[in-house]
């Protein structure tokens, strides 16, 4: 897959953040947050002031303001207190607890209450953001050449589209709150333990360096096993995926615990995985738990000590034992964020990996557009590889002029596919040029230029859907009308009205209620009613039989007038009628002319010929 350079961690989240900065209601969370977070420093100072105000009224001591945050909480809360003392005539220290008390209790109802709104306000735009996300996704994928599905496996393409973007979503709503929440949180409580002591602070960091490591260790072993889980989800979607479509080609051949074991390799591997990085993450958060314990221990053994000599208040020591909680919180919880980090890392590298994959086939800045086309083209020296190495079409000369029908032949692998991949630009030509109406396709714009090509393929694909959607699948405007008279000119008109449903009739994921001949028809009507210029016909009666095959060539023989059109077929029966027949060989034309030449010339297409004729008379006996 051709793709743009890998971007860096900082560009690939700077990027991320970009699908949600752009909504109004993230400024809001960010003020939301903000308001909690001055909750969360304050709270402990004022647990401490009432735990200092209880001792001092208990030994008959004047309430003093403390230090830091705590001074700050009291010089906000003690004239509600005085005012409460004064109208409920209370004793001032009563007055006090009581005030500071209920602080604490509106501080709970708040942290509840912004939690709430930064959580619902974050879902709405993190599943926004995966909409738009998923637009993106889907808008590459439909403006991909043919080349990028070459490389690509469809179970891995809907694991990218689903799992990958699920992961960013649950990141846009969790991680993403949660790491501003809590560098926040940590610079207020840091702030707040120094107000209070900074040498009690300085001594309590010190375990600080020791969980940063461990973080940092988690972190560099994790990211390449989360980068495995999601490329192995993808390989299980793909398999999922090929066997479920090819479920009739499974069980025809008794093949069903072979691919039973192939698919518990598969999930043997996710398992291993999985397995190993659970190890990491279980050895991970007890050590950090250790970490932060040993902090604790560290506080309330020095500053025990700094009680017991009178430099800190009992107050100040539970208020720092709270903050230390609070500090380690966020510094415990940088292994879930990295966590998070990672699979959201390795989640956005492989969705931008397809949205950022360069187009092969792509309009040009002056692209023409044909408001009305004739017909007339030609093929100038055409070469193509698949691979840019392998041709597969070499010095390939054609003059089609308007309304003749050109008949492509040749074995399996000759190219004649090829040839019709590139007259829509499936694909474009590695060497040489195909000029329409004497312009370069390559000048003209995709859209216009397909809007004049109908195609129906060999194996047609049919949507879930109505007959009538199916049709008219394509054509912006028609009528019932419209509809009816291509179907009944493909021959599935009878079969269509038969059905209790008609036209409405909804026919299984790939038209699996139709038989093969019946979905070709439906193929055949739809690029009836599309009325083409250019019309290709890929073997598209080769699922019909034989009175199918002559009743569609009846309705093609008056609809292919006036039109340039393509047909490869392996019946050379229904093809004497063209005005000019290739045979390939190995990529390269090996005969050309009408019918009557090329029987005169006695070669490739004369042993095809007879050998049919032969064939089909010795059926008939």
């Amino acid at each position: 897959m051709s793709s743009r350079p890998k971007q860096s961690n900082i560009k690939t989240f700077t990027r991320l953040i970009g699908y949600i900065s752009k909504y109004w209601e993230l400024k809001a969370i960010l003020i939301l947050i903000l308001f909690t977070t001055a909750s969360t420093a304050i709270s402990p100072a004022i647990v401490g002031n009432i735990i200092d105000m209880i001792r001092a009224v208990a030994e008959g001591n004047t309430i003093e303001a403390s230090e830091g945050v705590g001074e700050i909480a009291y010089q906000m809360l003690i004239p509600f207190a005085d005012w409460l003392s004064l109208v409920r005539e209370m004793d001032p220290g009563k007055a006090t607890l009581f005030v500071f008390s209920f602080a604490l209790i509106v501080l709970s109802i708040l942290e509840g209450v912004f939690s709430y709104m930064q959580r619902y306000l974050l879902t709405i735009i993190s599943q926004r953001a995966g909409f738009d996300m998923r637009d993106d996704m889907y808008n590459s994928l439909l403006e991909q050449s043919f080349s990028f599905y070459d490389q690509q496996r469809t179970g891995q393409l809907m694991a990218r589209a689903t799992g990958d973007i699920n992961m960013l979503g649950r990141f846009f709503n969790m991680a993403f709150r949660m790491a501003i929440s809590n560098i926040l949180v940590l610079i207020t409580v840091i702030y707040s333990m120094t107000s209070l002591s900074p040498e009690l602070t300085l001594i309590a960091m010190v375990t600080i360096p020791f969980l940063l490591f461990t973080t940092s260790s988690f972190s560099k072993r994790v990211r390449p096993m989360w980068k495995e889980v999601r490329e192995q989800n993808g390989v299980l979607t793909s398999v999922l995926q090929e066997n479920l479509s090819g479920l009739r080609v499974v069980r025809g051949f008794s093949r069903e615990e072979y691919e039973e074991e192939k698919f518990g390799a598969e999930v043997k591997k996710f398992f291993d995985i999985n397995v190993t990085m659970a190890r990491v993450r279980a050895f991970f958060m007890p050590m950090a738990s250790l970490i932060s314990s040993v902090g604790i221990v560290i506080i309330i053994w020095y500053g025990g000590k700094q009680v017991i000599t009178g430099a800190l208040t009992l107050g100040t020591v539970l208020a720092f034992y709270f903050y230390m909680n609070r500090l380690m919180g966020p510094v415990r919880m940088l292994g879930f964020m990295t966590s998070m980090f990672v699979r959201a890392q390795a989640a956005a590298e492989r969705v931008f990996e397809i949205i950022d994959a360069e187009i092969d086939v792509h309009d040009k800045d002056d692209a023409q557009e044909f408001m009305t086309v004739e017909g007339h083209l030609v093929f100038e020296d055409v070469w193509f590889s698949y691979d840019g190495q392998n041709m597969v079409l070499t010095e390939i000369e054609l003059d089609v002029k308007p309304g003749q029908t050109i008949a492509i032949l040749g074995a399996t692998g000759s190219g004649k596919s090829s040839i019709i991949n590139l007259i829509p630009r499936f694909y474009d030509v590695s060497k040489g040029s195909i000029k329409l109406d004497g312009l370069d396709i390559r000048d003209i714009t995709i859209k216009n230029l397909r809007s004049h090509i109908g195609i129906v393929r060999q194996d047609p694909y049919i949507f879930s859907t109505t007959l009538r959607e199916n049709i008219a699948y394509g054509v912006e405007s028609t009528s019932t009308k419209g509809i009816e008279e291509a179907a009944k000119q493909a021959k599935i008109h009878e079969f269509i009205a038969s059905l209790p449903e008609g036209y409405d009739t909804k026919v299984g994921e790939r038209g699996v209620t139709l038989s093969g001949g019946q979905k070709q028809r439906v193929a055949i009507a739809r690029a009836l009613l599309k009325n083409p210029k250019i019309l290709v016909l890929d073997d598209s009666t080769s699922s019909v039989d034989t009175q199918t095959e002559y009743e569609i060539q009846q309705a093609l023989d008056q609809l292919l007038e006036n039109r340039t059109t393509f047909v490869i077929t392996q019946r050379l029966s229904s093809i004497k009628k063209a005005d000019y027949i290739i045979v390939l060989e190995d990529g390269a034309i090996a005969e050309e002319g009408s019918h009557e030449h090329l029987m005169a010339l006695d070669g490739i297409y004369r042993k095809l010929y007879d050998t049919q004729i032969t064939g089909a008379r010795g059926g008939d006996l």
